[in-house]
């Protein structure tokens, strides 16, 4: 009887699940956490840029521009394979496609234009840069303080644009903050793509290509490798919203989020790249503005929306 009971006992305690302890339930929730975070974010982010790519292709597709057509299905492709990775290439490709892909879509952006047959509407903004300054101030600004240091230090504050959209999210992913670094390119991403989106549907040429460059802002090794750059990389009808300001005060916003003290440097930033703009004759005013207002406007709404499904505050 006693070993009857006995076997009983031991077929018992082979078929009751174990129960995890504490340390098991939270490595458990680390993991299901550090996966939602990882497909969460990330997904959003290679998601929007699937849907940039797919609706562009099909622009494009009316054009001749079969390269960048080509370009574009290759692209989806590494999409689909990194959206869902099941490798750890797969994953690293994914993760950073957002950033590594935006000069490319930049550079389409004319070929866009071209095949929707997009009409400039300079007249437009630059009626708004009457009726709000009661002058274009891309000519004015510049012709107002012509000083040597101040047009040094603007232009070089512009040119600081093109680091500090990689610098402050890959700080992120080298400490290996995911979390961080998702979300900010899902801001980063969403935010260049509405852009430039609005760049093909209703281009703006931009006081530079109508007058020049600022003809009154003294002359300098930093004024003239601005000029350079702009001529070697910049896109005709790229103004309005500006794209620059949109990005830094998006990134600005998800930097204070994320990383306080980055946040302080990216906000001079910010300040420099929107004046540093208009001082050299880049920019209406009224480009950097709108460019500042949607930037801020993205970076907040995604912050309280992965806040809000975290179920923590948002700064």
């Amino acid at each position: 009887m006693i070993s009857r009971r006995a076997g009983r006992e031991d077929t018992i305690a082979n078929v009751t699940p174990q129960v995890p302890g504490r340390a098991e339930r939270e490595a458990a929730g680390e993991m299901r956490e550090a996966q939602s975070e990882r497909f969460g974010a990330r997904g959003v982010s290679l998601g929007v840029l699937a849907l940039y790519l797919a609706v562009t292709l099909v622009v494009l597709a009316t054009s001749n521009a079969t390269r960048l057509i080509a370009i574009h299905i290759l692209l989806l492709g590494i999409v689909a394979w990194t959206i869902r990775p099941r490798s750890v290439a797969a994953a690293m490709v994914g993760d950073l496609l957002p950033l590594v892909v935006a000069p490319l879509l930049y550079a389409e952006i004319p070929s866009l234009i071209s095949a929707l047959g997009s009409v400039y509407h300079d007249a437009s903004i630059q009626q708004i840069e009457l009726a709000v300054f009661g002058m274009q101030a891309s000519r004015r600004f510049a012709a107002a303080f012509p000083n040597v240091v101040a047009s040094e230090l603007l232009h070089a504050g512009y040119l600081l644009y093109y680091p500090a959209i990689f610098v402050p999210p890959l700080m992120l992913y080298v400490r290996g903050e995911r979390r961080a670094y998702a979300e900010t390119v899902v801001v980063l991403t969403t935010t260049y793509l509405i852009c430039w989106g609005i760049f093909a549907i209703a281009p703006v040429e931009g006081p530079r290509y109508l007058w020049g460059a600022s003809t009154s802002a003294p002359d300098g090794v930093m004024r003239r490798l601005a000029n350079e750059v702009l001529a070697a990389g910049s896109s005709r009808g790229a103004a309005f919203p500006s794209s620059h300001m949109a990005v830094m005060t998006a990134q600005t916003v998800m930097a204070f989020g994320w990383q306080r003290s980055v946040g302080w440097v990216l906000s001079v930033l910010t300040l420099l790249v929107g004046l540093g703009a208009v001082y050299g004759g880049f920019h209406y005013a009224t480009d950097m503005i709108a460019g500042a207002i949607l930037g801020a406007g993205i970076a907040c709404i995604t912050l309280f929306a992965f806040s809000k499904a975290r179920g923590t505050p948002s700064l």
